[in-house]
């Protein structure tokens, strides 16, 4: 399980999982990450959101919160290397 610190961080990424279309990340949000082809799945989506929001100045705030849970998710499940290879 992901443990997010800001409870306005997971419905972030649950909101852009919904506006995606993308199920396979809701389970991911939901349950944390098992394998390296998820943290990669999780990463592209971070990055996606990234992309869509990057005018959005009120986001940047939680964004970089998310990139911090996400990336010390990945690193205490051993994907850091993952996680850090999906950067743009």
């Amino acid at each position: 399980m992901i443990e997010f610190k800001d409870k306005k961080e997971k419905e972030i990424l649950v909101h852009y999982a919904s506006e995606f279309g993308n199920k396979e990340i809701i389970k991911i949000i939901e349950s944390g990450v098992s394998s390296e082809e998820e943290v990669a799945q999780l990463a592209k989506f971070y990055w996606k959101i990234v992309d869509k929001t990057i005018e959005d100045k009120d986001l940047g705030y939680y964004l970089e919160k998310i990139y911090t849970t996400l990336h010390i998710h990945c690193g205490n499940n051993g994907y850091s290397d993952t996680w850090d290879n999906q950067i743009p």
